[in-house]
């Protein structure tokens, strides 16, 4: 997907945190590894975390939440003493409303995205580099799929971006693979739904970044 913007002369094409991005993949690793099946509470610590609250572990959070995006909606808001929100972000999920969104989540000062996705339609984890940057000069994405083909969904973070003359990579911190780089294209196939977890003084800048974007709170 061509984002308008040549990402080799605005210097874009390397990695672009999201607001507090990299200290969140920071936490998310210190936290590996991630206990069978929760996926989502370990997401969820992990904003927790990077928002600087005390959280015990995976297991605390998974009593509250279990593994659904409306319970991990309510273990942040909770434990976080209504200070963190999360707002959903559903409906269209193409690629050029994505990419809107997390462009415009540039604007706040911390954000922590959770995605609930099927990871099969995900590009391999360990692509190649080189494959990687001839899709952001070209927009075709590579011909690499994932190995990783779950039976159920999975939750991930999206921690920033790398836009290309053409392309434009999402930042996926996951607790099997790590921190790696997937076209716009296939995290719009692979995506369910999504939570930005905001400082609750953000809902609003939140709730009008997925509105914008075309998508639903």
């Amino acid at each position: 997907m061509s984002s308008g913007i040549d990402g080799d002369r605005t210097g874009l094409s390397g990695r672009r945190w999201l607001p507090g991005g990299e200290h969140l993949v920071a936490v998310a690793r210190a936290e590996l590894p991630q206990k069978d099946g929760l996926a989502g509470p370990f997401t969820a610590l992990a904003a927790l975390r990077a928002a600087g609250f005390a959280v015990g572990g995976q297991d605390e959070v998974a009593a509250l939440s279990g593994t659904t995006m409306e319970g991990l909606s309510r273990a942040i808001e909770s434990f976080s003493g209504g200070r963190l929100v999360a707002v959903p972000a559903t409906g269209n999920r193409s690629p050029q409303s994505l990419f809107m969104l997390l462009a415009e989540l540039w604007r706040l000062t911390r954000v922590a995205v959770i995605a609930e996705v099927d990871p099969a339609e995900f590009g391999a984890h360990d692509t190649p580099e080189r494959a990687l940057l001839d899709y952001l000069d070209t927009g075709i994405p590579p011909l690499w799929s994932s190995r990783w083909r779950p039976a159920e969904t999975q939750f991930v973070l999206v921690a920033g971006m790398r836009i290309g003359a053409e392309g434009t990579l999402v930042s996926i911190m996951d607790s099997r693979h790590g921190l790696h780089d997937q076209p716009v294209e296939w995290l719009a196939a692979a995506l369910k739904r999504m939570l930005v977890v905001v400082d609750d003084g953000d809902t609003e800048a939140a709730v009008a970044a997925v509105t914008t974007a075309g998508l639903w709170s």
